[in-house]
Formats: C-alpha cells, sequence, structure tokens
C-alpha cells in the first residue's frame, strides 16, 4: 500500500503568511486549501501537502521543498489583496524556482480573480487559475499528469513573453462543501482561547457566496453563487471535531452564514436534538434579521438559545446617503440601530465594522458615523466595533469610482504587494482618519471584558 500511495504525485498547496494588525489574535485555518485538496484526494489523482505560513515560519519552506519536490507535479499558492500575502508568496515562489526541477508555480485565489493577466505576466508565475478552484485544480493535475494541454483546464491562464495559453470557462458554481480533509493540517494548531466565543475555539467555514451587493466588497469579485453544507452535515463534521480535538466552540468565517435563514434555524433545533454543546460565533447581514421578522421566524431567539455569543455584522456607516447610495447596503441608519439593539438585548455580543473615507464621503456623514458608534457602544453587553480606511479593492464597482477620484492604484504584482488597507490608500484619507478610526475600534481580548 505504501508503494502505490507514493507512485501517486504530489500536489504542494500554499497559504503564504498574512500580516493582519498586531492586535488580531487569531488566524484562519486555510479552508481554501482544504476545498482543493478535497477533489485531488477523493478522486485519487494526487496526494496533497500543505504549507500554512501563518503557522509554520518562513525559515522551514526550503526544508519542506527539499522533502517533497521529488513528487511534486505542481505548487499551488493562493494570494489575496493586502496583508502583505502576495510579498510573501512571491519570496515563496523565487526559492522554489531556485530548485532544480521545479514543478509549475500556479497562483490562484482573490487576487487572481480580478488582476489574473498582471499575475500571470510575472516571471515566478507559470499559471493562473481563475474561478473556483475545485474544477480548475483537479483538470490541472490530470493535464500535468497525464500530458493533456494546458489549453483543457478550465480558468487556466498562461503568459510567456508573446505566448498566451487560455483554458476554458471556469464557472463560478463552487459546489458542495463540506468532508474537509483535516488530516492534513495539525487541526490543534488552529484551536484558540476566544474570550468571545470559548476557552477552545476553532474555525470553520460551512458556505461560500453572498446574495447581497455591498458596493466595496470582495465577494463581488467572485462572481459565484451562493452554496452551503446542509445543517445535519455540517454539525455531524462539528460533533466529530469536538470529539477528535476537544473543541468548546466554532467560529464561522463564512461571508454570511445566515443566506438561508431556515439552515439557520434548522442548525439551531438540530444542535438542542443531539445535545452538542458547543458555543458559536458567525457573520450577518442586517436584512438577514429582517427578513426573518418579516417571515416571523424567532430568529435570534433561536440562535441565543442555541449558544451563539457573538455576532459580526458589517454596518459600513451612519450616514443614509452613504448607504443607499455608495454602499447599497439596503438599511437605513435606524433600521441598524434597531437590530443591533435587538442583538443585544438577547445577550450576543455585538462585533459592528465601519468604513470611512469612502470617495466623496462629506466629513458631515464621516460625523454621522462616529455618532453611531457611540449609540451602538452605549448597548448592554458593550458591542466591539473596528472601524476601517476605505480601500479600493480591485474588480469591485467602488474601486473604478476610485480611479476616477484620483487613486493610483498598483501596475505590479510586487507593488501589489506593498498595499495594507489598514493605512490611508487614498489622496483623500490621511493619518489623522486612520488615527481616529483606531481610537474607536474596541475589541474583546480578555474574558470578561466588555460585560
Amino acid at each position: 500500500m505504501t508503494a502505490l500511495l507514493r507512485s501517486r504525485p504530489l500536489v504542494i498547496l500554499v497559504y503564504p503568511q498574512v500580516e493582519h494588525e498586531k492586535d488580531y489574535l487569531y488566524h484562519w485555518m486555510p479552508f481554501s486549501l482544504l476545498t482543493l485538496a478535497k477533489p485531488l484526494l477523493d478522486d485519487g489523482l494526487a496526494d496533497v501537502v500543505i504549507f500554512d505560513g501563518n503557522q509554520r515560519p518562513a525559515q522551514e519552506w526550503p526544508g519542506f521543498l527539499d522533502e517533497h519536490l521529488d513528487r511534486a507535479c505542481c505548487i499551488g499558492i493562493s494570494i489575496m489583496t493586502g496583508g502583505a500575502q502576495i510579498r510573501h508568496a512571491l519570496d515563496m515562489a523565487a526559492v522554489a524556482q531556485e530548485r532544480p526541477g521545479c514543478p509549475p508555480l500556479v497562483f490562484g485565489g482573490p487576487h487572481v480573480n480580478v488582476l489574473a493577466e498582471q499575475t500571470a505576466r510575472h516571471e515566478l508565475v507559470d499559471a493562473v487559475l481563475i474561478g473556483p478552484g475545485q474544477a480548475s485544480m483537479p483538470a490541472f493535475v490530470d493535464a500535468e499528469v497525464n500530458g493533456r494541454s494546458w489549453e483543457t483546464v478550465p480558468g487556466l491562464l498562461a503568459i510567456d513573453g508573446p505566448r498566451t495559453i487560455r483554458g476554458p470557462a471556469n464557472p463560478p458554481k463552487t459546489g458542495n462543501l463540506g468532508g474537509y480533509p483535516w488530516h492534513l493540517l495539525t487541526v490543534a494548531d488552529y484551536i484558540r482561547d476566544d474570550p468571545t466565543v470559548a476557552p477552545r475555539t476553532l474555525n470553520y467555514v460551512s458556505s461560500q457566496g453572498c446574495v447581497y451587493k455591498c458596493q466595496f466588497c470582495y465577494e463581488l469579485t467572485y462572481q459565484r453563487k451562493y452554496s452551503a453544507m446542509e445543517a445535519g452535515a455540517m454539525l455531524d463534521d462539528l460533533a466529530d471535531l469536538a470529539d477528535r480535538y476537544d473543541i468548546s466552540g466554532v467560529k464561522f468565517y463564512d461571508a454570511d452564514w445566515f443566506v438561508k435563514i431556515g439552515r439557520a434555524t434548522e442548525f439551531c433545533r438540530l444542535k438542542a436534538e443531539r445535545n452538542i454543546a458547543l458555543a458559536w460565533a458567525a457573520s450577518i447581514n442586517p436584512n438577514d434579521i429582517l427578513r426573518s421578522r418579516k417571515q416571523k421566524l424567532d430568529l435570534l431567539p433561536a440562535i441565543a438559545d442555541s449558544g451563539c455569543r457573538r455576532l459580526l455584522m458589517g454596518i459600513e456607516s451612519g450616514s443614509d446617503r452613504v448607504l443607499r447610495e455608495v454602499v447599497r447596503k439596503d438599511i437605513s441608519s435606524a433600521q441598524a440601530l434597531d437590530v443591533a439593539s435587538d442583538i443585544a438585548a438577547h445577550g450576543i455580543l455585538g462585533a459592528y465594522t465601519f468604513i470611512v473615507g469612502f470617495p466623496d464621503e462629506t466629513d458631515d456623514e464621516i460625523e454621522q458615523t462616529y455618532s453611531l458608534i457611540e449609540q451602538i457602544s452605549a448597548l448592554d453587553p458593550r458591542p466591539e466595533t473596528r472601524v476601517h480606511l476605505f480601500g479600493p479593492f480591485p474588480g469591485t464597482p467602488l474601486f473604478d469610482q476610485a480611479l476616477e477620484r484620483g487613486f493610483a492604484a498598483p501596475t505590479t504584482l510586487e507593488a501589489w504587494a506593498n498595499f495594507d488597507y489598514y493605512d490611508s490608500q487614498t489622496p483623500w484619507t490621511g493619518t489623522e482618519m486612520v488615527a481616529r478610526a483606531r481610537a474607536y475600534t474596541r475589541l474583546v481580548k480578555a474574558p470578561g471584558a466588555g460585560r
């Protein structure tokens, strides 16, 4: 059996380090890589190893390559805009390319989806895969192993001087989630003492996509249809994780965990029936709560009773004009305050994010945002608040508007490597705006804080 397994090709998947603010306490588990690995393993196409730069120092990368490169048919590297992940990706790609017999370096991820040609032209990039990797990576591995043309790979783009190779379109549908190959990671390394959830909290992704159209949001760039695990299958997986790793909480990192309100209420019902004692937290859009009211569903009582400790919600602005015309959030500031009050009334910690520095936003509209933050901060339990500066992300409608207002976008992959969305990136924002935004950012970092 061992000889048979070693005869299969190997895919090296890489999640380069992400440099968040220094007060960021947790790291995502690289679910994007797990979703790539699953079809490769399920279909017997290849073995997979993962290098997570958030868990392993860069000094271990050369040794990791030396251990695995002789079997590798490709190295897949995921990159997103901001957080220095691109810089770390290029450093790792350079080290790999120096190795004799280095297989193709294939880049994918959010940044590639919107700036594919710019990425593909880089000398360290052999090819990029645009769209869901669940479809494109298995096809790429099959092409490499069986000598097929790259032109058969959905979403592939490769540029070598004057020569360009393009594969067919890669539809945005991502397919079913779940059944993650946990054995590829040391799961215990991702368990955190989260004071807002539980002492042994693990992050988790149960859905992809979002139905809302916030004009600044990176989710728009995926252009993918919403897909999610069913409540029962999700609880089966979480119960198994609780048994194996003694976790006491789960923090869902879905873009919006409540898109399907029926799934959310079913999760709560089944969790109680199965007596699964996990605290949990998730992201929610204010419109989810407004929709549940119209449908006469007791959403907040259900999730509070099921052990929900924290709800993360993007409110964005306290200005009704900005919410309506700029963000297109489809709520008013009064509705946002009402929803936040309802969350607090059910004993759930609210965590609210805001953005200042939108194109053409007035000083008075910024003051309206800070006024709303002060009103929300008076709730009990006192919510978390985080204020971001507007960062123009490529592929979003507000990116084009920012360009029209004088934002100078990076023009190379190296330049994007230093894009920091926590600092001022536009000519109409500055250090004073950054300082005030950080002064209004309040996170719970210790058990009992804010209670």
